[in-house]
């Protein structure tokens, strides 16, 4: 286990990110929750479901720690190639005790070791106004270098459009 400030990350988080990082596996995200005496965090679920299903699993009034995986598409002419990005998630609803809210910053530094080489990094206080496909596409994409993706998939295979430079997608893509 990877030591919290007197809290532990229980192994089976990191050994569930690691399938989430998986290319062969079927795991989507992760989501650990504090355990009873806020010693431990513990693996609350992982799933191979989209944002959707992710979303589902923060719970109203707790705080959590997650991460998720989504695919940047690039669709230009005749190719389409799909890559993995990965976000890692400090969840922090309105309705958490302040103190716990408080005591989660001491704690990111071994999270990040058990949810490690994500791509971007969010603190989220409201999942369903800010778990949202168009933000997070902007945040993607601001998080990339030149080459950007000009769209995401958030659920299996239902593209998200970010077409940052406006050539197109798919057959109407201009060559650039």
């Amino acid at each position: 286990p990877r030591l919290m400030r007197k809290t532990q990350v229980e192994d089976a988080v990191a050994e569930a990110w690691n399938r989430v990082m998986d290319d062969s596996q079927g795991e989507t995200f992760v989501v650990a929750k504090y355990g009873a005496t806020g010693k431990t965090l513990e693996l609350k679920t992982a799933g191979t479901g989209g944002l959707a299903d992710f979303k589902a699993e923060l719970e109203d009034g707790v705080c959590m720690w997650a991460g998720l995986r989504c695919l940047a598409v690039d669709n230009r002419g005749s190719v389409v190639c799909k890559r993995p990005k990965l976000l890692f998630i400090q969840y922090m609803p309105d309705g958490a005790s302040a103190m716990k809210k408080a005591k989660m910053g001491t704690h990111k530094g071994a999270v990040k070791e058990a949810l490690h080489s994500a791509h971007l990094d969010l603190t989220v206080t409201d999942k369903d106004e800010e778990l949202v496909e168009k933000d997070l596409c902007a945040k993607l994409q601001a998080a990339t270098g030149a080459h950007k993706p000009n769209g995401y998939e958030f659920e299996k295979d239902v593209f998200v459009e970010s077409d940052y430079y406006g050539l197109g997608i798919g057959k109407d893509c201009k060559s650039t």
